[in-house]
């Protein structure tokens, strides 16, 4: 195995990591979903943790995804990176089949990039973008899924194999 095949495997290993701790938050903050301002006003510090290590995980799976994820790939498929943006890294994934939809992912990218931006006084929007985690949250799930499945395919890593 090439150096930077085990760099990419072991990003996975550590995004499957994240993914699963971002799943423990889902679970454990799914009765305060779908959010409401009065609730997010009224909330425990307790409660008030939780939903930030869920953005925190949230926030690290894309990231991890988007940043080293990715570029492992490129580098095995011999794709040069230097001079493209997010996006068209995001969308050389999309064909080379990694993932399924450059613009769904770019959503996620958009929502954590959202959650960078936070301030207190706007709170409709905050409970927007919190009930909006819920359902980009399985969305990043399901991208890794497919990630590991395309490494599978194009045989860079083995079906039985643990990543």
């Amino acid at each position: 195995m090439n150096g930077e095949l085990e760099i990419l495997l072991d990003n996975i290993k550590a995004c499957r990591q994240r993914l699963e701790k971002m799943m423990y938050s889902l679970e454990k903050n799914k009765l305060l979903f779908p959010l409401e301002i009065k609730t997010l006003k009224n909330m425990t510090d307790e409660q008030e943790e939780s939903i930030d290590a869920l953005i925190l995980r949230y926030s690290q799976c894309v990231s991890m995804i988007q940043d080293q994820i990715f570029r492992g790939i490129a580098y095995l498929e011999q794709e040069d990176l230097s001079n493209k943006s997010s996006r068209d890294r995001t969308l050389l994934m999309e064909k080379l089949g990694a993932i399924r939809s450059a613009e769904e992912f770019g959503t996620a990218a958009i929502l954590r990039n959202k959650f960078s931006h936070h301030y207190p006084q706007e709170t409709i929007q905050q409970v927007e973008k919190l009930n909006f985690i819920v359902t980009e949250a399985e969305f990043v799930i399901e991208i890794f899924h497919d990630i590991v499945a395309y490494l599978v395919r194009k045989g860079f890593a083995e079906p039985d194999k643990t990543l």
